[in-house]
């Protein structure tokens, strides 16, 4: 049976998390469709095959895997509404809305200390400080923001900025020219993740 649960369903928003115990077998009992197993095979990765599988179980269960193309930067889009894919380690998450949204999951890890140059900025370090979980936090929160665009051209660094911060709830900007835009997010845990979105 599927582990997964709908964790967040108003504003005409939801999102479901899978946390991925099936073995790729398992999973491969639940698609039904062909090109969804050929293209697994693409996947070197098992962690990756079975995100594969579980992100396309979830468009289907969801009926809008038909639906679902690409734009020029291989953001998932619908003719209908917003969609939003992001996944770590074995768990996959999935958003829609009825407005532009961004969602990410992030374990926490080093390697954002590695990388803090990328996305930490001096307004990030009067807001959050320089714990590894806030760093984790802002990089989720910048992903998160990123995502509803997914242009290359946005930089975390340039042009996403954390506003404000107010317990769970999080006020944030997109500052490229494009995409000029003021964005509320909200963080919850999920299990040792954390998992980011705009409401």
């Amino acid at each position: 049976m599927p582990r997964y649960r709908e964790i967040y369903n108003k504003n005409l928003s939801k999102i479901i998390v899978w946390n991925i115990t099936e073995t790729e077998d398992e999973l491969i009992t639940l698609v039904n469709d062909d090109n969804t197993l050929s293209k697994v095979q693409l996947y070197k990765n098992e962690t990756h095959r079975k995100q594969f599988l579980v992100t396309n179980i979830l468009l289907e269960q969801e009926d809008c895997k038909h639906l679902m193309t690409k734009d020029e930067n291989g953001k998932p889009i619908l003719p209908n509404g917003y969609i939003s894919i992001s996944h770590d380690s074995n768990y996959v998450a999935l958003m829609l809305s009825s407005k532009k949204c961004g969602i990410d999951l992030q374990s926490e890890s080093a390697k954002v200390l590695r990388i803090q140059h990328k996305f930490y900025d001096d307004d990030d370090e009067k807001i959050f400080g320089e714990e590894i979980s806030f760093f984790t936090l802002i990089w989720s929160l910048k992903e998160a923001l990123y995502k509803i665009n997914g242009d290359p051209m946005v930089f975390f660094k340039e042009h996403i900025r954390i506003r404000e911060v107010n317990g769970k709830k999080i006020k944030a900007s997109i500052l490229h020219k494009k995409y000029l835009e003021d964005f509320e997010l909200m963080v919850k845990n999920v299990d040792e993740l954390i998992l980011t979105f705009t409401v």
